[in-house]
């Protein structure tokens, strides 16, 4: 294992795994990364190894692991995508998070709807709570439509098992393939910050996440989303699409 301290003192961990031989051709291998501030939940890590062990079998090989761990998380993801693009080989980047739980069938539906030409980004699923309605969470689908240059507004309801068109979404469920980062470094420069959050306050404020998906669609990088590849948010209940359904069944109108 490599392990280099960077100036910010934010730490880096990457490790290769041989090849051991899978469906896949060389040139699709992937790389999983995260970022996180030190601990990170068993279950994430049950879901990584879940999909360590049997990516051989399901044709998505993985190749690398690379771990940013920090505090300030848009500057870890700018770590993350930079030492991806410029020290290892693989052609995609699979960002999870580290409260995110992997399962196979999430791993297998954005491997298999991303495509280098015609979806070089996709996003899977999962849910975020902005509000409580009294101590119950609202749960809302973690992608995102543009309403105005500072706004944007979730996708919901959700669609059920489709491929959709989006604008944005968390970083959290993501692969996207090394011509994309190259497409944004060409564009913008080595050295460009293309987790910039833009400070402004309430519903103005444009987090590390939104600020990169604004930088590819200023380009013309379509961004996909997987309605049907949905992973749990680890949270002392996890945030799932059960939860999400017995909310909003129970609901008469949607948030707008």
């Amino acid at each position: 294992m490599h392990i280099k301290i960077c100036l910010d003192k934010k730490k880096i961990f990457y490790k290769n795994i041989e090849n051991m031989g899978s469906k896949m051709n060389k040139e699709e291998t992937i790389a999983v990364g995260w970022c996180d501030n030190g601990t990170t939940d068993g279950v994430f890590v049950e879901g990584l190894m879940t999909i360590a062990v049997t990516e051989n079998n399901t044709g998505f090989p993985i190749r690398t692991f690379v771990r940013v761990e920090g505090n300030q998380i848009a500057r870890q993801r700018q770590a993350l995508l930079d030492f991806w693009y410029d020290k290892t080989n693989t052609d995609w980047l699979f960002w999870v998070d580290s409260d995110i739980l992997l399962t196979q069938d999430v791993w297998q539906k954005i491997c298999k709807t991303a495509d280098k030409k015609t979806r070089p980004i996709v996003s899977g699923v999962y849910f975020i709570a902005k509000e409580k309605d009294d101590s119950l969470p609202i749960l809302l689908p973690c992608i995102f439509d543009d309403v105005d240059d500072i706004t944007v507004k979730f996708h919901h309801p959700l669609p059920d098992n489709k491929v959709i068109k989006i604008d944005s979404a968390g970083m959290g469920l993501v692969i996207m393939h090394r011509d994309v980062v190259s497409k944004l470094k060409n564009k913008y420069g080595d050295k460009y910050f293309l987790f910039g959050e833009n400070n402004g306050s309430g519903d103005e404020f444009i987090g590390e996440d939104i600020a990169f998906f604004r930088n590819c669609k200023k380009i013309n990088i379509p961004v996909y989303a997987n309605t049907g590849a949905i992973a749990k948010h680890i949270k002392r209940t996890p945030w799932s699409d059960q939860l999400y359904a017995l909310y909003w069944n129970n609901k008469n109108t949607p948030p707008n």
